[in-house]
């Protein structure tokens, strides 16, 4: 019980790092340090993650507790983090790609501390974070305008604008909701606190991009679980039901989209969109080094939204860092976590699995919009822990009940 309450904890405070608001605000809000990723105490926190995960994973394998992985997500996440340390040999700025990139080694053996951890227990790492970071963000905002607040009034909480503070809100939604239908008593009075809360902050945060995604997640879910057991119900003819809705649902989330194509939101994504593509052109194979052109005041100063410190679309930044191989790597770990939460979903159709399927969902849209693989991101972790998951490991009480893929790998 001890280890799995270790193992939590390290998870949790592990996530509340990767969401970076909450080491930013410490060093820019209280010790009034720089805002810099390679500042002391933000630098210091993913050191000590890196090296407390890695640490983690070789007693665990030399125990021989850390058990199975999925073999393709072992070698997907292997080569991207191998990859994007290499980019530091061609890279336009070699040591500040060199100390990020290996940086993402260390996240990948978190990923793999989250990937060997019962679904219960990954949720609780999970709820505890989300729940520290929204509460937090709401007596932000109410406590203090200048810390909480954007130059639009949008709320942004601890984090360091609203784009970052949002997604977390929408993880405590489907987490609330997920955890609503599972549960009772006061569990699920918590679990819809969560919920309510994280539509609080959302809606103060004024993102339309998460909500949309928090949508389009939810529905995908509920289309994977519902056409599951109306097949073992109605037969058959639930699945063509089931396609029926899912292009219904992609039509009606195309229509929003176009309908919001030329406002804001979607307007400077676009610009932003093409210089970074005009950028990738000149080395689009191996990119400029990971993590590095948005550290270069000729690039950064040649318009003004690119002083926002990123592509806004994470396959582009993978591009732009670490070459057309980087952003293959990248979507091939994004497809097994889609892959194996759809899989689990589908073989074991609950409100785990639907949920887990929900927030791998809304993580990778939000890749859309956010260059979520960047800045060291929970989001990055939490979708390499799915590709190296084998099935859900579910505990209820004191039994166990396991849910294993058929060709697992130990690494």
């Amino acid at each position: 019980m001890q280890s799995s309450r270790s193992r939590i904890a390290l998870v949790a405070l592990g996530l509340l790092v990767t969401m970076n608001g909450p080491g930013f605000f410490i060093q820019f809000r209280v010790l009034d340090h720089p805002w810099d990723w390679d500042g002391p105490v933000v630098r210091d926190l993913f050191v000590a993650l890196s090296v407390a995960s890695a640490v983690a994973v070789v007693l665990a394998r030399a125990a021989g507790t850390l058990g199975p992985l999925r073999r393709g997500g072992v070698a997907a996440v292997a080569l991207f983090s191998v990859w994007v340390a290499s980019t530091s040999l061609w890279s336009v700025a070699p040591e500040v790609t060199r100390s990020r990139s290996l940086t993402y080694v260390g996240l990948a053996f978190f990923a793999v501390v989250i990937a060997r951890m019962e679904a219960d227990d990954r949720t609780r790492g999970l709820v505890v974070a989300v729940a520290v970071a929204l509460v937090a963000s709401l007596a932000a905002v109410l406590l203090s305008e200048s810390i909480s607040l954007d130059r639009n009034d949008d709320w942004r909480g601890i984090f360091t604008n609203r784009n970052s503070l949002a997604p977390i809100a929408g993880i405590g939604i489907l987490l609330g909701v997920g955890l609503a239908v599972e549960r009772r008593g006061r569990a699920r009075l918590a679990a819809l606190a969560l919920a309510g809360l994280g539509a609080i902050l959302m809606l103060g945060s004024g993102s339309r991009t998460a909500w949309l995604a928090v949508f389009a997640a939810a529905g995908v879910a509920a289309v994977v679980v519902f056409t599951r057991v109306g097949r073992d119900r109605v037969g058959a003819r639930a699945v063509g039901i089931g396609a029926a809705t899912a292009l219904v649902g992609t039509g009606a989330v195309t229509v929003v989209v176009a309908q919001m194509w030329n406002e804001a939101t979607f307007a400077q994504r676009r610009t932003i969109w093409g210089l970074v593509w005009d950028q990738i052109g000149e080395r689009p194979i191996h990119g400029h080094g990971w993590f590095t052109m948005w550290t270069q005041p000729e690039f950064t100063s040649s318009h003004e939204l690119l002083s926002r410190g990123s592509a806004h679309d994470s396959v582009m930044d993978a591009w732009l860092g670490a070459g057309l191989i980087g952003a293959v790597l990248f979507v091939t770990v994004v497809a097994l976590a889609l892959a194996g939460a759809t899989t689990d979903a589908w073989r074991t159709p609950n409100a785990a699995t639907a949920t887990w399927l929900a927030l791998v969902s809304f993580l990778v849209i939000e890749n859309l919009t956010e260059s979520f693989v960047l800045w060291y991101s929970y989001n990055w972790v939490l979708l390499m822990a799915a590709a190296l998951t084998v099935g859900q490991r579910l505990r209820r009480g004191g039994d166990r009940e396991t849910h294993e893929a058929s060709e697992p790998a130990t690494v």
